[in-house]
């Protein structure tokens, strides 16, 4: 990217950008550890809290100013009130840096992935949950931040993120693996990726995260030319941005087909993977409006909601 170009770009921390997500809170089943926050985690009743979740027989000892007199009265039975638990998450971002999010050319996956990644930090920060960055480079190598909390850590998450450059191959998988190895959960790991690896190795990595009590979030970035590239070639030659390998093309009728095939086949791969994982997968089209994928299509899977 050139100079210019990056100068043009709006600020990762463009307060008009993220005015759209302000009341906003990620809702993500399991991760939750033990530490007080605002996330609510049904199923885990405490002896306080805002929402009543169930009530059980009053035993000597029991905070009296839970006891449910309206319950006293009808059944003539000594009732405590149990609240839903409300826990701290700490969302552990890893951003894919490698040489795939640069292409296709003039389609910047990396900068959609960047300000998803933001977006989604400054929710949970806004919530008083943990953000961690992780940028995944080449070669296994990765940069990882120490647990960020509250809004005002917002800025040092947009300058980590922001230094993410894309180049060299990554084995994602095993990038994934790693960080479960050094990083134990309870947490929610939101994994921003074109996720254009093989399914297996993507899985051995996702099994690794829920192994440690991970939550998984699958956040994949595609450019709309991976999708459908006959809208913008065809015919040339094709460079692999990890392996520099290089392949003459020319997408006729029938290859385009295939191709089409294959896509979808990836797609449906990945969205099983989710399902038989217990991850949550969503997709986000580089070009298009990344607050309408969270208000959107993140809503509808029950991640993001109001406060």
């Amino acid at each position: 990217m050139s100079m210019r170009a990056a100068a043009a770009e709006p600020s990762l921390l463009d307060p008009a950008r993220l005015a759209r997500f302000h009341g906003l809170v990620l809702r993500v089943p399991g991760g939750a550890g033990e530490q007080g926050g605002q996330q609510r985690v049904p199923g885990r009743a405490d002896a306080a809290g805002l929402e009543v979740e169930a009530y059980r027989s009053y035993t000597p000892g029991d905070d009296l100013r839970h006891l449910d007199w309206n319950a006293l009265g009808r059944l003539d039975a000594l009732l405590v009130r149990r609240f839903t638990a409300e826990r701290r998450l700490t969302f552990h971002i890893l951003l894919d840096a490698s040489a795939s999010m640069r292409v296709p050319a003039g389609a910047d996956k990396l900068r959609a992935a960047q300000e998803l990644a933001m977006a989604l930090g400054f929710i949970a920060l806004a919530a008083n949950d943990g953000v961690r960055t992780a940028i995944l480079l080449a070669d296994g190598r990765t940069r990882v931040s120490r647990p960020h909390r509250h809004r005002q850590a917002a800025a040092a998450v947009a300058g980590e993120l922001a230094d993410a450059t894309g180049g060299g191959a990554l084995g994602l998988g095993a990038a994934l693996a790693a960080h479960a190895a050094q990083h134990a959960g309870p947490g929610v790991a939101v994994v921003v990726s074109d996720l254009m690896s093989e399914v297996a190795d993507l899985e051995r990595g996702v099994r690794a995260l829920r192994a440690r009590r991970f939550a998984v979030i699958l956040a994949q970035v595609v450019a709309p030319g991976e999708l459908d590239p006959g809208r913008t070639l065809r015919h040339g030659v094709l460079r692999d941005a990890e392996s520099d390998d290089v392949h003459a093309i020319r997408l006729t009728r029938a290859a385009l087909a295939e191709y089409r095939t294959v896509v979808e086949e990836h797609l449906a791969a990945l969205r099983a993977l989710a399902a038989r994982t217990g991850s949550v997968y969503g997709r986000l089209v580089a070009g298009t409006s990344v607050a309408d994928f969270i208000t959107g299509d993140l809503a509808r899977l029950g991640l993001v909601r109001r406060r």
